[in-house]
């Protein structure tokens, strides 16, 4: 009986799927949250603080943790409803098998002016997407543990109604906090919904690797993934890539170098993508280049950039502000909605198949 007490126990205590209980001197500081969302499949997440760790007279360090569950077996197009220890609620929608209706909401670059921030989570949350992309810098450094709890906070409410999609911002340095908190296990990955098919991408070269070789290889198989992915996904109506780094921008004083993420641009091309969202610089843009719209939203509460160069033959319309985009897409035509802070229409523009 002992034995079988302390198997029982020695489960409970595991990190992941089998925890299932908070210790008393836990508290969740993150979600819940739903990622991973497949038509059968999702990962509840949610962060607890264990503990704190005080440095020198003012400075307090949280001791945190990443649980998560994975459940299968679900139906496709139907609302899930769950409830994580500790009581805390929240709901969202599995993947539609078939092309129907749907609303996304892309967004990025919250690493900073958290009131902004959460402003912007506000309008989003009104509008109450199916899901949601955030296309990085989700926090201004991935390694400081203290900077979670707060990203968690004011996307709280948010993240419990919807599914959550992010993709790595350079300002996440890599961390393993990223792929523990999100359930990543690789950063590049995709998923249908609805007749569409989104594909997330890992941008941020400079931090995938700690040296030049292993940096290499990485985006060498990013490549070979990417291609073949979206060689795959031809029968999908809607093409859609969601990653930090844009190929093209207005930006002056980004406009010289990013040559890896510019590569990508003849196989967004080849597989005729719809949309390229990504973030970075931190105002709205959009570019029409050879087929395919490039917009970029990173108007999410980081330090407004001026949008001094447009593209002469490929800017499309640009406007440093707070936004968010939304995106309503249906069988036979998707509609592209930048919306300001102040609910300004930035502008809209719809796409056939």
């Amino acid at each position: 009986m002992l034995r079988q007490a302390a198997l029982i126990l020695l489960l409970l205590c595991l990190p992941g799927r089998y925890s299932s209980f908070l210790f008393a001197e836990d508290k969740i500081v993150g979600g819940p949250y739903a990622v991973n969302v497949t038509g059968k499949s999702a990962t509840i997440g949610w962060v607890v603080q264990s503990g704190e760790v005080k440095v020198g007279d003012a400075r307090v360090v949280p001791v945190l943790r990443s649980e998560k569950v994975t459940m299968t077996g679900l139906k496709p197009g139907e609302p899930v409803k769950y409830t994580i220890p500790g009581g805390l609620t929240g709901t969202f929608k599995t993947a539609p098998a078939k092309p129907v209706a749907f609303e996304a909401v892309v967004f990025g670059d919250t690493r900073t002016r958290h009131d902004l921030h959460r402003k912007i989570v506000g309008a989003i949350e009104k509008i109450n997407p199916d899901l949601v992309f955030h296309t990085g810098d989700l926090v201004t450094d991935g390694l400081d543990t203290e900077q979670w709890p707060r990203f968690f906070d004011i996307e709280r409410t948010l993240l419990a109604k919807t599914a959550f999609y992010p993709v790595l911002g350079n300002h996440e340095r890599n961390s393993r906090r990223f792929y523990e908190f999100f359930d990543v296990s690789t950063p590049y990955y995709s998923v249908d919904w609805g007749g569409a098919h989104f594909v997330l991408l890992n941008s941020d070269l400079g931090n995938s690797a700690l040296s030049a070789q292993a940096r290499e290889a990485f985006w060498s198989e990013q490549l070979r993934w990417l291609d073949e992915d979206l060689a795959k996904a031809q029968k999908a109506e809607f093409r859609f890539v969601v990653m930090h780094h844009p190929p093209f921008t207005a930006v002056k004083s980004r406009q010289s170098g990013n040559t890896p993420v510019k590569a990508m641009v003849p196989i967004f091309e080849k597989h005729r993508v719809t949309v390229v969202f990504s973030g970075h610089d931190h105002n709205y843009q959009h570019h029409l280049n050879n087929g395919v719209h490039y917009v970029v939203t990173g108007g999410g509460g980081a330090p407004l950039y001026p949008v001094d160069a447009p593209i002469e033959g490929t800017t499309i319309k640009v406007e440093s502000t707070e936004h968010y985009v939304r995106l309503l897409c249906g069988p036979g035509s998707t509609k592209i909605e930048a919306i300001a802070l102040d609910g300004r229409m930035l502008e809209s523009f719809e796409l056939k198949p």
